[in-house]
């Protein structure tokens, strides 16, 4: 089913606004996307393609693509941003300009920024003077699928119910199916929080811990990725929906993922840098590891999956010691995973376990 023509820009050339470029436009609208190198911007016009991340899928003709951000943002009614998540506030400065109470702004972007600790709908907000209604697009969706039209399935997070209905009448299509949410603050922190499990994951997997080892650590990364929200203000529903348990089981297993791919190479003894994702991919967890460490040393949440990578990769422990320390821990009481008071941000002290 199309959409009404629309005015979209995608702010972003990776692999992922490339694959939502096409499908907005597949879907009816008028799409432009902001690249930042001009041979980007020529591949796509010239032979619709983006021969840097999705080099063997073409392109709709009917693609624009710039090398202008305030052109892109003038032009564009909802402006797609998929930047990595350090470039966020650069990006949202550069955009506030040409920003006005008529844009609509969909985060792409999956992480917590360093430091100010700041989720990416609240640089937004805090860079472009809440002028434009803010949604978190986010979930189970690798960018290669999506863009060969393979069935997949997402979570648009809109506190606005008539933008909410829009922009899910722009995105969904019958290969894309996009489910509605109110919870932005849920939706982004299982999005940061699902990267650095899934570098766990992959750690795991390099050191050939086994099958076991790598369900049990995606079943408890559930737990942190909940108890984590629950003191934010997320909701349970979140945490086991498609951008929590869906995005988590998507990046811990699949062979698609930058983070899991990384913490692999990790497990079986490469540096750090070495096992970094070549040609401008990012793996967000590398940073979103600190965030969520600083965070949850903040509300005195115990997360000791997320601990473990964050000293495997920026404290220099080795994953043999990283392993060490989880398995030495005290041993568990009765599982505990959601919170019944979620809602109200109760934790108590033994489900902190």
């Amino acid at each position: 089913m199309l959409s009404e023509n629309l005015q979209i820009g995608v702010i972003g050339a990776g692999a992922w606004g490339t694959a939502l470029a096409r499908l907005l436009v597949n879907n009816g609208n008028s799409v432009q996307l902001w690249c930042h190198e001009a041979e980007t911007r020529e591949d796509i016009l010239t032979n619709h393609l983006n021969s840097s991340f999705l080099p063997d899928i073409p392109l709709p003709e009917t693609l624009g693509a710039s090398t202008e951000l305030s052109e892109v943002v003038r032009n564009s009614k909802i402006l797609v941003a998929s930047v990595p998540s350090h470039f966020t506030r650069e990006i949202a400065k550069k955009m506030r300009p040409e920003i006005t109470q008529e844009h609509i702004v969909v985060i792409l972007s999956k992480g917590i920024e360093q430091h100010s600790l700041a989720l990416m709908s609240e640089i937004y907000a805090e860079e472009l003077n809440n002028l434009p209604k803010l949604a978190v697009l986010s979930g189970p969706t690798f960018a290669r699928e999506v863009a060969l039209d393979l069935p997949s399935a997402a979570v648009l997070a809109c506190a606005d119910e008539e933008t909410g209905s829009l922009l899910q009448k722009s995105f969904h299509s019958a290969r894309f199916r996009l489910y509605r949410s109110t919870d932005l603050i849920g939706v982004q922190l299982a999005g940061a929080i699902k990267n650095v499990i899934a570098i766990a994951s992959g750690i795991a997997d390099g050191m050939k811990l086994g099958l076991n080892a790598r369900a049990a650590l995606i079943c408890r990364g559930i737990a942190e990725m909940s108890r984590l929200g629950a003191v934010m203000g997320g909701s349970a529903e979140t945490f086991m929906g498609m951008s929590g348990v869906g995005d988590l089981v998507l990046t811990a297993t699949g062979t698609l993922s930058r983070n899991h791919t990384l913490g692999e190479k990790l497990g079986q003894g490469f540096s750090l840098e070495k096992c970094l994702p070549p040609g401008g991919a990012v793996a967000e967890g590398v940073r979103n590891a600190v965030s969520i460490h600083e965070l949850a040393e903040r509300h005195k949440i115990e997360m000791p999956i997320c601990k473990a990578v964050y000293q495997v990769l920026h404290e220099g422990i080795s994953c043999a010691q990283a392993l060490k320390q989880l398995l030495e821990r005290e041993r568990p009481d009765e599982e505990m995973m959601f919170f019944p008071n979620l809602n109200n941000n109760t934790v108590h002290a033994d489900q902190q376990k």
